[in-house]
């Protein structure tokens, strides 16, 4: 009845974060449909999307994650390896941008310092707080076992993957391989901050690639 009940707690903070930040995203890109200059869209995006953060982080925060150490997180460099490996191997695939990637792409062209927000700044720090730690902390906060860490890291990797709306199968295998590295962090640290590190360096590379292109 518990885990029930703790999924039900999750469900919600996955919801909040599609319909409550992704409405926080769209008024700031509608200000800029209407006319708004970024320089006045960017900081109400920044205002809002700062509550929201703020505000999941607190939540995150009421509740504990026990994680054991185990071979999946003995070894503090293995994300960061996981990460390389999955930008280098990007280059050797075909080229297959996912629906999400296009527009990513088409907006920081047309609006770069809304998009250097959006996905160097805030992705990072509210899809972490999402798919890693309010995971954790309402269904796997107690990871006292390999194989409760393998299946945090399963579960994490499928959802973060799915919320980017792969189209194909390399599509998922890309989205889900930086999904594990980004699991790996957590579970390596016990917290977000190597997470989101990584997840924001990882946005940084691809959003000054766009821009180079």
């Amino acid at each position: 009845m518990k885990t029930l009940k703790n999924i039900g707690w999750y469900s919600l903070t996955f919801l909040s974060f599609l319909m409550v930040y992704s409405f926080i995203q769209g008024v700031g890109l509608e200000a800029m449909k209407m006319g708004a200059p970024e320089y006045v869209a960017v900081p109400i995006y920044v205002l809002l999307a700062g509550i929201f953060t703020f505000v999941t982080y607190k939540w995150y925060k009421t509740g504990t994650v026990t994680i054991e150490n185990t071979a999946l997180n003995k070894y503090i460099w293995l994300p960061a390896l996981v990460l390389v490996l999955v930008i280098v191997a990007q280059n050797f695939l075909p080229n297959d941008p996912s629906v999400n990637q296009q527009m990513l792409e088409q907006m920081t062209h047309n609006q770069p310092l809304f998009s250097f927000f959006m996905i160097v700044v805030f992705a990072p720090l509210t899809e972490e707080l999402t798919f890693r730690g309010m995971l954790a902390r309402y269904v796997f906060p107690q990871q006292d076992n390999i194989k409760q860490t393998a299946l945090f890291l399963i579960v994490s990797t499928i959802i973060f993957a799915l919320v980017h709306f792969p189209g194909t199968p390399q599509q998922f295998l890309v989205y889900g391989s930086l999904g594990l590295s980004l699991g790996l962090a957590y579970v390596s640290k016990g917290g977000l901050a190597y997470s989101i590190a990584l997840h924001a360096l990882n946005n940084l590379i691809g959003f000054l690639m766009i821009l180079m292109l």
